[in-house]
């Protein structure tokens, strides 16, 4: 998605999927660990800054498909 496509625009910046890797990485550790192996000092940014996170991929996204639509 952070690669330009068709229309030539990249989905969501390279920022961003920097950004979403982190919760990737959270994901794999979670799914192949055991809960008792969770440490909150590594998981607190991650889970403070969701929120945020998913509100930039929202407006990335419009942007996208606003930029793709011509604004309609």
């Amino acid at each position: 998605m952070a690669q330009p496509g068709r229309t030539g625009l990249a989905a969501i910046s390279q920022s961003l999927v920097e950004r979403l890797d982190a919760y990737l990485d959270f994901r794999h550790f979670f799914r192949h660990s055991y809960v008792f192996h969770l440490r909150w000092d590594r998981m607190k940014s991650l889970v403070l800054g969701c929120e945020e996170t998913l509100q930039l991929v929202e407006g990335e996204l419009d942007r996208f498909f606003e930029a793709g639509t011509g604004g309609q």
